[in-house]
């Protein structure tokens, strides 16, 4: 097999577009919810701030192409087309346009957010992830697209019937491998940040660190858990040992997929006791971790396929007399 027929099997080959619409649903629900929730207030709160705190990065300065932030009148406008764009989204209305307006503005409102100085990783994966979907093929199923195909008699499967689960395309699975592959990244760029802040050796992974830090958040945000953990060196030192080494090795899920099933449980409790924790939240993160490392659409057919061993209707009729007897 060529290296181009490896890369187009990896990136290409049939994937359910069922496993695509559960993760469009989540993540535009998800930032729905965010937009409504949170960046209301923290757009809000970077323009009350004063024009010469503005400081875009090169990717905003390339959008607007000018050094001037943009007053309210044009972002509370812009604010509410990314929320009407992502319910279209959510529903699937002209499923991709609406993903587009909806991955690009929700990418210029962070950067304007961004550009004030207030910076923050856990948004990025999820606009990234939003700008996948948009070019992919995600409103197959679950979407008001498909049931309006439906009616007109021009959806995709044509005469033939087949079962949700097994709806297959071969451009439905590649935003899901483009998450799976990006994660890796991240995670080894979070290491090699901790690695670089100790002058490229391991002394961030002392115990002393983390000690501090969770001293730190106990002023800073209230948080009892983190002063409770502070205490513990020896635990807190041998957790840092294994963040490093778990975040130097996560690419190994993409080569052999069946590793997910140990990295993804660890993943998830290091996201949730940062969390519980030192109350860093990381909600997108967890979110992809389900969405792009589960295989649902194999969960549910394997659920739906699996047996039971049930009392035979012979056996059910001898043990009720007994039944009866012990009972009366």
């Amino acid at each position: 097999m060529t290296l181009s027929e490896r890369w187009n099997n990896f990136w290409f080959a049939d994937a359910p577009y069922f496993d695509l619409a559960v993760m469009r649903i989540a993540c535009v629900a998800f930032q729905c919810f965010f937009l409504l929730d949170s960046q209301f207030g923290a757009v809000q709160y970077v323009l009350s701030l004063p024009a010469d705190m503005y400081h875009p990065p090169v990717l905003m300065w390339a959008l607007t192409g000018g050094t001037e932030p943009w007053t309210a009148s044009v972002i509370y406008p812009l604010y509410w087309i990314t929320v009407l764009a992502g319910f279209a989204a959510l529903v699937g209305l002209l499923t991709n346009a609406s993903m587009v307006v909806f991955s690009l503005c929700n990418l210029y409102l962070q950067l304007f957010i961004f550009s004030f100085g207030d910076y923050h990783h856990p948004e990025a994966i999820m606009v990234i992830g939003l700008l996948a979907l948009a070019l992919s093929p995600c409103g197959k199923l679950f979407s008001v697209d498909n049931l309006i195909a439906r009616f007109r008699g021009t959806a995709p499967v044509g005469g033939t019937s087949v079962p949700l689960l097994d709806y297959k395309g071969p451009y439905a699975g590649w935003p899901i491998k483009f998450i799976q592959c990006f994660f890796p990244l991240m995670y080894i760029s979070a290491a090699v940040a901790k690695v670089a802040y100790s002058g490229y050796s391991l002394e961030w992974a002392n115990g002393y660190t983390l000690q501090y830090y969770f001293i730190q958040d106990d002023i800073r945000k209230v948080s009892p858990l983190a002063l409770w953990a502070s205490q513990w060196h020896t635990v807190i030192f041998l957790g840092q040992i294994t963040v490093l080494f778990y975040q130097m090795t996560y690419f190994l899920v993409v080569p052999y997929p069946k590793l997910r099933w140990i990295y993804l449980p660890i993943g998830m409790g290091f996201h949730l006791a940062n969390y519980l924790i030192i109350k860093a939240p990381f909600p997108q993160w967890i979110l992809f971790l389900l969405v792009a490392y589960i295989p649902w659409s194999l969960a549910l057919k394997k659920l739906y396929e699996t047996r039971v061993l049930v009392p035979s209707p012979s056996a059910a009729r001898e043990t009720t007399p007994v039944e009866a007897r012990v009972t009366s």
